[in-house]
């Protein structure tokens, strides 16, 4: 098979780098195409005679989060069936290399709504793992958040911040279901390919609250209330015992995501709409809870 070369100097960067890592020293890159970024990674498909790789470079100024806790999570939940197998961590290079998902595209609620029992069937398995990790300290979190975002705050900011502190306290006078949370679920995050579900993107994977990845997919997905309750009416058949308080510590946790969300997006530049959003989101689930 000819090269396909890069045409963009990022990717000649990442071309060039996978040259010289030593994962691909006997299976040299055929071809490499950059895909999807996010705020702290960029992504490349790589093709060698070997196979198919996902190639995922750190950015630089990316802090608090760390690269072994992902990799050790993402090896777990590949053991299970959830995750595309991580292959390689080179921390010096910032690079993660993760078996590429063939013909997979990302979930869409709309088309594929049908797979919500298979959804909740890989979200448990993940529950299920035992990995050691920090819990998530909703109170800190939410202050670490807060010293990234530099802007001058007005009367509905203060307003979002008060009301993420009263969901924190309540949250945690409730009985808690400490599992492993993925913390970043949404249909970029969830793959489809020939008809499984894969759950990708670590990065945030920690103890937390299993409410947290519930309130991320009925927020993320848009899910009517019909279709919230038969998400959970579905994840209690795999762990009951997340039944206790389930009702209230739901309700605080998607008040709770909606301020992660806020107060990530209000640290990054050019995502104004996006702060906007997820702050309204917030304050309407104040308003909720209050009623």
């Amino acid at each position: 098979m000819a090269q396909q070369l890069p045409t963009t100097a990022a990717e000649r960067q990442i071309w060039h780098l996978c040259q010289r890592l030593e994962f691909f020293a006997n299976h040299l890159p055929l071809a490499l195409q950059k895909l999807a970024a996010s705020s702290t990674n960029d992504n490349y498909y790589v093709h060698t005679q070997r196979g198919h790789y996902l190639v995922r470079h750190y950015r630089p100024d990316v802090t608090g989060v760390c690269r072994q806790q992902e990799l050790r999570c993402q090896h777990a939940a590949a053991a299970v069936g959830v995750a595309p197998a991580p292959l390689c961590l080179n921390n010096h290079q910032r690079i993660l290399i993760s078996e590429f998902l063939t013909h997979a595209r990302h979930f869409d609620w709309e088309l594929h709504h049908g797979e919500l029992l298979q959804l909740v069937e890989k979200l448990s398995r993940l529950h299920r793992l035992r990995v050691q990790t920090p819990l998530l300290d909703p109170v800190v979190y939410l202050a670490q958040l807060r010293e990234k975002s530099t802007t001058a705050w007005d009367e509905l900011d203060q307003q979002s911040w008060l009301a993420l502190q009263v969901a924190a306290a309540e949250l945690s006078q409730l009985p808690s279901d400490l599992v492993l949370c993925h913390m970043d679920l949404h249909s970029g995050n969830i793959l489809l390919q020939h008809q499984q579900l894969w759950l990708i993107d670590y990065e945030y994977c920690q103890q937390a609250d299993s409410c947290f990845d519930l309130a991320a997919l009925c927020i993320n997905l848009e899910l009517s209330a019909r279709e919230q309750s038969q998400l959970l009416d579905y994840y209690l058949q795999y762990r009951p015992q997340a039944a206790v308080a389930l009702d209230a510590r739901l309700a605080c946790c998607k008040l709770l995501y909606c301020g992660f969300c806020w107060l990530w997006y209000r640290s990054l530049p050019e995502a104004a709409d996006k702060t906007k959003l997820a702050r309204q989101a917030l304050l309407n689930f104040a308003q909720q809870t209050s009623e």
